[in-house]
């Protein structure tokens, strides 16, 4: 199928406001070059809080099939445009340079805008150019590559001091095939480590190596349901695994309805598995090799709404064949807007641990232990981080300035 391409142009025209016209105020949230928006619409005033606005503009993003990242506007107007409200979408390819994507963005947003500004006293500062100068036909192909995404990534770091020498390579190979009903992927990574730390008459050096191999393949059932397979294998002189093999079936539940995971989303997702383990180094318990089952549920909860974003997730597994081997996981990044200005940001991490089955027998080395090259007994492991930040001052905040 053929059809002439064309391109729609918006332009917002930055000639003076009457001084007798007020400027809308617009309130702007998104995770993106927000000062590159603003400078390109001067029409409107930015306000930093939301309760003084006319319009809000919050643009959530997510990661879509094709590596790319699709941006979903959400504009919601008071005061003068009481219950008029917009909703576009745009998604920008992962091959875009930054100002490609930013440009793209800044293209939807005044297409959303547009919605509001018509029929105001604004309408005169909008032009609406249709470009149709493209006399070539395009055809319509199908996908080539019928949804499969390939990447291939690598990198290598050094660094040098008087007394610590470190030097580090990763390699990636990563597949992605993603439609309505199907998502399959797979990672194949290399990556190693040398660490080299001078003393005091006395020089330590330690070397990490771990490469892996993840799949899984996952199939839409309905709306809330989803069910899968998942796999894995990696050998990692960190964790003692000469070598280490896993596969799970699971079984995922979400209590919204899939359509609306880009704002939110709450999961419950069971799995239970097999895992084969051969040791670099004899463990604790007297193995070289095992052999067991295990299994895990795991909540996952996040919302990215107006007042903030919440992202937590819940981890509890157990070996099934030593039911006292298990793990507790609790994960908690919360970013509220509480007030006027004012915002709370709290992040913190909790595990209980008790499944450390592959710690190898003997002590630790001091180059291990100095270089954290190998993983020692713990218990428990717990990070937690609080902000908290208040603006106050003039409402407007337009203006860009960068020198010095």
């Amino acid at each position: 199928m053929k059809r002439i391409l064309f391109t729609i142009y918006i332009i917002f025209l930055y000639l003076p406001v009457d001084a007798q016209t007020p400027k809308i105020k617009v309130f702007l949230s998104c995770n993106c070059d927000h000062q590159y928006i603003k400078q390109n619409t001067l029409i409107f005033d930015y306000v930093r809080d939301r309760t003084l606005s006319d319009i809000e503009v919050f643009i959530f993003d997510i990661k879509n099939a094709s590596g790319g990242r699709k941006y979903s506007f959400e504009f919601k107007g008071k005061n003068q445009f009481q219950s008029k409200e917009n909703k576009v979408s745009t998604n920008i390819a992962q091959n875009l340079t930054l100002k490609e994507s930013t440009d793209a963005l800044l293209k939807t947003y005044k297409i959303g805008m547009v919605f509001f500004l018509q029929n105001t006293l604004f309408q005169d500062k909008i032009e609406v150019t249709l470009d149709n100068n493209h006399n070539t036909f395009i055809e319509l192909d199908k996908d080539q590559w019928r949804n499969w995404v390939f990447e291939v990534s690598g990198s290598f770091n050094f660094q040098d001091e008087k007394s610590i020498n470190e030097k580090q390579y990763n390699l990636e190979f990563e597949i992605d095939h993603v439609t309505e009903i199907w998502r399959v992927r797979s990672d194949l990574g290399l990556r190693r480590s040398v660490k080299f730390f001078k003393g005091e008459g006395e020089n330590y050096s330690s070397e990490r190596k771990r490469s892996y191999f993840t799949g899984s393949l996952v199939r839409s059932i309905s709306n809330h349901f989803s069910t899968g397979f998942f796999g894995s294998f990696q050998t990692d002189t960190y964790t003692n695994y000469k070598s280490f093999f896993n596969f799970s079936p699971a079984l995922e539940y979400n209590f919204i309805p899939y359509k609306e995971v880009l704002t939110r989303e709450v999961t419950l997702a069971y799995k239970i598995g097999y895992n084969l383990y051969e040791y670099f180094v004899e463990t604790l318990y007297g193995f070289n090799k095992q052999n067991l089952f295990n299994q895990s549920l795991t909540l996952n909860v996040r919302f990215r709404e107006k007042w903030g974003n919440i992202y937590s997730f819940l981890v509890v597994s157990q070996f099934i064949d030593q039911p006292d081997q298990r793990r507790l996981s609790l994960n908690n990044n919360l970013n509220l807007r509480v007030w006027r200005g004012l915002s709370v940001r709290l992040s913190g991490s909790f595990q209980l641990i008790r499944d450390q089955i592959n710690l190898p027998k003997g002590e630790t080395s001091i180059e291990d232990l100095l270089l954290r090259q190998r993983q020692i007994s713990t218990d428990f492991e717990n990070r937690i981080s609080l902000g908290l930040s208040y603006t106050f001052g003039s409402i407007f905040n337009n203006i860009v300035n960068t020198r010095l």
